[in-house]
């Protein structure tokens, strides 16, 4: 026995693609086009759901989890999977604006339809900004999935993401063992303590101004300018929001946009401004781009 809900997205969109674009920046690289298994908590009870594609004109995806749904927990799957998706995302504007200039028109009539895939919750992004700090995407990534490993719940084969009651339980020891530092070890308990205690509400930044949203990250023990663009861009799916810091940003965006050699964030600003107000999406096609070949 099944439930399943349908989602509508906004433009073009190419989960397989999406899929590709996603994976390609894991160590493991590009996998297939497979459904998107994605662990959830509804009800506060780990599912997991298969998001496929079946339709693109309009564009049209399905999240199929086994077993029976509340009313409630069919709109709750509905409402994480479209924000995992960027559902709401229409990249049509944005294309308008690419095919005023020569090399992003290239780049995205390659890669019509793509979308980022974003976290489930902000709690989750939170995490991978913390874990990605001045360590390699390669080292980050092995520190994550030690941490899901230990912390987070097996369902169907895959773990759901650690919630932030888990983690607040945690020692710096025992988080250590996945592979953080000292430093952000301590820095993940109190932000799970603090989000536990109904101190910080990261999923209440979505209403706030991106600058005020700015404020209250770059307020967390841990989380600086970089961490805040990229909890934005990612977490909150804000667009024209761009972790200009970000080593791969900067590289693509001089690789692409620039004289072909890596530049300062004031540069890379510089560069995107023209893709305003879609310069975080603009930045994420030029490393699509750049890491899909």
């Amino acid at each position: 026995m099944e439930d399943r809900v349908l989602i509508e997205a906004a433009g073009p969109y190419d989960l397989g693609l999406s899929l590709r674009a996603a994976t390609a920046f894991s160590p493991e690289g590009p996998r297939g086009e497979g459904p998107l298994r994605l662990p959830l908590r509804l009800g506060g009870r780990p599912r997991l759901a298969e998001v496929r594609q079946v339709s693109t004109k309009p564009a049209v995806l399905e999240a199929v989890v086994k077993g029976r749904l509340t009313h409630s927990d069919r709109e709750e799957l509905r409402l994480l999977a479209a924000k995992v998706v960027s559902a709401h995302l229409d990249p049509r504007p944005f294309y308008r604006l690419a095919s005023r200039h020569e090399v992003m028109r290239e780049v995205t009539a390659r890669l019509r339809g793509l979308k980022p895939l974003r976290p489930a919750t902000v709690f989750e992004m939170a995490v991978i900004a913390l874990t990605e700090q001045q360590i390699s995407m390669k080292a980050a990534y092995r520190v994550r999935r030690r941490l899901v490993e230990a912390l987070g719940e097996r369902v169907n084969g895959e773990y759901a993401f650690p919630s932030p009651d888990g983690v607040a339980a945690c020692t710096v020891e025992q988080l250590r063992t996945c592979g953080l530092s000292a430093r952000k070890a301590e820095c993940l308990i109190e932000l799970s303590r603090r989000v536990s205690r109904g101190e910080v509400d990261l999923e209440g930044l979505a209403g706030l101004e991106p600058e005020r949203a700015r404020e209250a990250i770059t307020s967390l023990r841990g989380f600086g300018p970089w961490a805040a663009g990229y909890i934005l861009v990612r977490g909150l799916g804000l667009a024209d929001e761009v972790p200009a810091e970000d080593l791969g940003v900067r590289t693509v965006t001089g690789l692409y946009l620039g004289g072909g050699e890596r530049v300062d964030a004031g540069e890379a600003m510089r560069l995107l401004r023209p893709f305003a107000p879609y310069r975080g999406l603009a930045a994420f096609y030029l490393l699509a781009h750049h890491r899909l070949g």
